[in-house]
């Protein structure tokens, strides 16, 4: 090979290095920015208010038509449990009335 062709090769493997680092760089800044993503997306669920995490119970119910079944059957398991345990919530009576009808 003559010294001219070695030194094309040797700018044009430089060139794609560089091409190649940008890329890699480009690629981890952009994992980097969907996991931040995925994480503020689980922080929002776990600061949620109660009338939110209901309110998500009833859309997915509704879903299968079953919003006010949902509703009545929950506000009943709420009113049962909350005599008997004082401590029950009110999203732990949506969830169980979902799941009852759900089966």
């Amino acid at each position: 090979m003559k010294m001219e062709e070695k030194k094309e090769q040797l700018r044009l493997t430089k060139s794609r290095w560089k091409l190649l680092k940008e890329r890699i760089g480009k690629n981890i800044i952009n994992t980097f920015q969907k996991i931040n993503l995925r994480n503020e997306a689980v922080e929002k669920k776990y600061n949620m208010s109660e009338e939110e995490q209901i309110e998500e119970i009833l859309e997915e119910a509704n879903a299968y038509n079953l919003r006010p079944e949902v509703e009545a059957e929950a506000e009943k398991i709420y009113s049962e449990k909350n005599k008997q345990f004082h401590v029950f919530s009110r999203i732990d009576a949506y969830l169980m009335a979902y799941q009852e009808l759900i089966e």
